[in-house]
């Protein structure tokens, strides 16, 4: 058995500082058309666009107003039309660089890459095409490579909306906030109908703004996805009771700044550990509660909520592997949560009703205490907490449990404190971390790290560029909703990340969903089979991880 869950992106979406000051541009400033902040203003185009010819005008504008209308199909059925049109090669490149991004939005990556590709042949120098090649880059997880196109045309003011919104999100993955709010409030002044923008700003708005932008947008109604409601409504309902208890702030409440709690291995099949557990007291009520990184927010069964009397905020829908479709369950309110000698007031849980979806009572992410340094100990069966290094010429803060549906912290840069010098550096997509992974002598790839997965696993795609993948009828994947029955498993595989290698078959698992949700393909997971004989330091606030190895400490 292998477990493998995404759940709803509770967590705070996880910037290198380069020390830029971001002016808008005007349009006088721009007179070849290159930078477009609104996808060059038609109104007032200059010769090259007005010879471009009115029919592919009009389409190129029609799907512009589709696309800030969300309509991502039809947008680009009217881009692909004005590229396709006897037009100027400018209007084609911008007309493919918006097609580009319509296709991205439908998960429809290889015409995405194709029409990317088509825009920088039309007019190789325009930023608009480039920042479209960078946008397709990041969401084929070639993070770096889209970074190194896009900080020139921002350094060199080549840029546009996009390129700052491109950017901005290269920095949040790369934990650098306090820069990703500068590109994004630029990215907003200059085309602030752009959906993408607005959402990704959302997270650096006061708790009043959010709010009301996430009601706007539920109003608007426009999703690709049902899923992507459910995240959304959740937000909305614990900052509507934030609002009505403004003392719900989950604070510690214990005069103490780090603890040792036990994980209790939980055994599969006599000679197997599928996962680790906690003890955590909610309100009282003792429950065991898987450690999962591969998932965000504390989640507990209707027994433990029953159990603890706990307060329903919400209903909300819980998501997992499988066919199934979501669980049933609802937001609620603790008043006290006690984990090991850590004691917390005023927290949020999300609860399952399904009894038969939870092996246990329930699962903890380990975002949950993104403000400690996070010691896995697995052979020693150990989880430390204690207090990150203050940042340079600031006072130590308060730590806190991170139980809140996209709360934010204090806007900083990424910095790498001294003491941290041998960590890895991460990216970070709200509670998940990845890191690069090298499968035989392909291109690194993004894995997620999953302490809630039994084993690794690899997406076919990654698999069949490292070595061969063969189907598998008796693989059984356990999600947190359902059993998937059917599964691939891949050739011998050598992996390679951090300062560490392992060989071995991998399963072979679709990947998409969480690709798709998370905006960067996911390649793979580290699971238990391999992270249970390290221990590993987490630092979310860093986006930094520590993996050491001891043979003689393998239990």
């Amino acid at each position: 058995m292998k477990s493998l869950r995404t759940a709803s992106l509770l967590g705070f979406l996880g910037i290198l500082s380069l020390g830029l000051s971001f002016v808008p541009f005007s349009r006088s400033q721009d007179p070849q058309g290159k930078h477009d902040s609104v996808a060059i203003t038609i109104a007032s185009a200059t010769a090259k666009v007005e010879a471009a010819g009115p029919a592919g005008i009009r389409y190129y504008l029609d799907g512009l107003k589709l696309f800030r209308e969300e309509k991502f199909s039809a947008a680009a059925t009217d881009f692909e039309a004005a590229a396709n049109s006897e037009t100027a090669a400018l209007l084609r490149s911008h007309a493919y660089a918006w097609l580009a991004r319509a296709e991205l939005h439908l998960h429809n990556l290889p015409a995405a890459e194709s029409a990317a590709e088509r825009a920088l042949e039309n007019t190789r120098d325009a930023s608009n095409a480039q920042t479209a090649t960078a946008e397709v880059y990041f969401r084929e997880g070639k993070i770096a490579e889209a970074q190194q196109i896009l900080q020139p045309l921002v350094k060199s003011q080549a840029a546009g909306s996009r390129t700052f919104f491109a950017l901005a999100k290269i920095y949040l993955a790369t934990g650098n906030y306090k820069a990703a709010k500068a590109l994004l409030e630029a990215a907003h002044k200059m085309d602030p109908k752009d959906p993408d923008v607005k959402e990704a700003r959302v997270w650096s708005l006061t708790r009043e703004e959010r709010l009301q932008e996430l009601k706007k947008r539920m109003e608007d109604g426009n999703f690709e996805e049902q899923e992507e409601k459910a995240p959304i409504t959740d937000m909305i309902a614990v900052l509507e009771d934030r609002q009505e208890h403004q003392n719900r702030t989950c604070k510690l409440v214990s005069n103490v700044t780090k603890t040792e709690i036990k994980l209790s291995p939980l055994p599969y099949e006599a000679k197997h550990i599928r996962g680790y557990s906690l003890s955590v007291k909610v309100n009282g009520a003792l429950a065991s509660l898987v450690l999962d990184s591969g998932t965000g927010g504390i989640l507990v069964s209707s027994k433990i909520a029953e159990k603890a009397g706990l307060s329903k905020i919400a209903d909300s829908l819980v998501h997992g592997v499988g066919d199934a479709g979501p669980a049933k369950g609802y937001l609620a309110f603790v008043e006290k949560l006690k984990i090991g000698d850590l004691e917390f007031e005023n927290c949020y849980v999300q609860v399952i009703d399904n009894r038969k979806a939870l092996e246990d009572d329930g699962l903890i992410g380990t975002n949950v205490f993104e403000n400690y340094l996070i010691d896995l100990d697995f052979p020693e069966g150990k989880l430390r907490l204690s207090q990150l290094p203050s940042y340079p010429n600031e006072l130590r803060a308060q730590p806190s449990l991170n139980s809140e549906p996209n709360s934010t912290s204090h806007l900083h840069n990424n910095w790498t404190p001294p003491e941290f010098a041998d960590f890895e550096k991460v990216y970070r997509f709200g509670h998940m971390l990845l890191l690069p992974v090298g499968l035989n002598r392909a291109p690194a790839r993004l894995f997620l790290l999953d302490t809630g997965a039994f084993d690794n696993s690899v997406s076919p795609a990654a698999a069949k560029e490292a070595s061969k993948i063969s189907r598998d009828s008796d693989i059984r994947v356990k999600g947190l909703i359902e059993e998937v029955t059917t599964g691939f498993t891949s050739g011998n595989m050598l992996l390679t990340f951090g300062h560490f290698q392992q060989r071995g078959d991998l399963v072979a698992l679709d990947m998409s969903r969480i690709s798709n949700s998370v905006g960067t393909e996911v390649s793979g997971t580290l699971g238990l089979a391999m992270l249970e004989h390290l221990e590993i330091k987490l630092d979310y606030r860093d986006n930094l991880v520590q993996f050491r190895y001891e043979a003689n400490r393998i239990h």
